[in-house]
């Protein structure tokens, strides 16, 4: 006969509820996607795993079993490689979400997900502002692209509103932050600041994650970012206004070698380019104009080329008429001067006196020529 084994109700209720707590499912209901597969991936802070898939039915629905989950974690949804959401997901949450497929990004709602929750209020926000400057760079483009006679005081006017967007851009980011202190959506969050500008803000994040999720993979991943970013911003001091630029030695397009110190005694921008930089390509006629006017008075340019291809580098050289002095590694981003001068984009210029000091940085244009006709009066 065997044994009957009764376990307490209180017993059993606990034991239902563990399971469950562990266990977090998502349900969805998607317009436009009947007999679509959609997936689930595990984003690790070093691989992407698959957990689970499921075929939209006729009605739109499909559900997903995200399986145990130990901690807080960041999973994709995805119906295809370029048509997917983001979801913050922890244990015992069942979440709910809707969209259409055809713009999921933008459609999708979700409900049942503190963290996905949160993640997307942030996701839409950053996105909308980086539509409204989209924008602003069209604009400039369209007038740009017209001649218009009255170009430099309209990139300033552009210039100043871009500020603006990004100041406000950037008070909502700090604020979601002190909102949100044990959410792993501020990890997401803080990555759109600017170290140099809010490292305070890098630090709070790592600070209390580091307390509520001291095992957390992404947060350790976090802290090896934030080491790094400190030693980039101690670098940054070394080019910074005031601060004497670091030497270069570079070869010149005929392969003979060239210092920036070369350069002293003159006032001299260091003009980093490329031929395949549009942007550069676009400045370099004011650049022309604005070096033919002050070389008589002193001034001089160091073009610095991050160029891969030697024959393209000379090739634009000869036809923008850049007839100042180049030098440059043929490196590309792996150029040595690249982070000794914490270049993250170009066009970009150093201005330098005569004892190679740093007085102005990111200068083109009319700004340049406003500061030059201060210089040499």
């Amino acid at each position: 006969m065997k044994q009957i084994v009764l376990i307490p109700m209180a017993m059993l209720v606990f034991l239902v509820i563990g399971c469950a707590q562990k266990g977090a499912t998502i349900k969805g209901n998607l317009l436009n996607a009947e007999g679509e597969t959609v997936l689930l991936e595990h984003l690790s802070s070093k691989a992407v795993t698959p957990i689970d898939s499921a075929e939209v039915g006729s009605n739109g629905e499909f559900k997903l079993n995200a399986g145990e989950i130990t901690e807080p974690g960041f999973y994709r949804l995805k119906i295809n490689e370029n048509n997917f959401v983001i979801l913050l997901l922890s244990e015992g949450e069942h979440a709910e979400i809707s969209g259409n497929a055809l713009d999921f990004y933008q459609s999708y709602e979700i409900e049942g997900s503190e963290g996905s929750t949160k993640l997307r209020y942030l996701d839409q926000k950053l996105r909308g502002d980086y539509i409204k400057t989209d924008s602003l760079r069209q604009v400039f483009q369209a007038y740009q692209q017209q001649g218009h006679p009255r170009l430099d005081s309209i990139a300033q006017a552009i210039d100043v509103v871009f500020q603006e967007m990004q100041e406000e851009k950037r008070q909502f980011v700090l604020a979601f932050i002190k909102e949100n202190p044990n959410s792993l959506a501020t990890l997401s969050a803080v990555q759109s600041l600017n170290p140099a500008q809010d490292m305070e803000a890098f630090e709070d994040v790592a600070d209390k994650l580091s307390v509520t999720m001291p095992e957390s993979d992404y947060v350790k991943q976090f802290k090896t970012q934030l080491v790094d970013l400190r030693s980039k911003q101690q670098s940054a001091g070394r080019t910074e206004i005031g601060a004497v630029a670091p030497e270069m030695v570079l070869k010149t397009p005929e392969g003979e070698t060239i210092k920036l110190s070369d350069f002293k005694g003159k006032v001299t921008m260091i003009d980093f380019w490329a031929s395949w930089c549009k942007p550069c390509r676009m400045e370099n006629p004011n650049v022309v104009k604005i070096y033919a006017k002050y070389k008589s008075k002193g001034f001089e340019i160091f073009g610095v080329s991050l160029d891969q291809s030697g024959d393209k580098w000379v090739e634009a050289i000869a036809q923008d008429g850049l007839t100042w002095k180049h030098g440059s590694e043929l490196k590309f981003w792996e150029s040595s001067f690249v982070p000794a001068y914490n270049l993250d984009g170009i066009p970009m210029t150093y201005l330098l006196d005569e004892n190679g000091v740093i007085i102005a940085k990111g200068l083109r244009g009319e700004q340049l020529e406003q500061k030059l006709k201060e210089i040499f009066g």
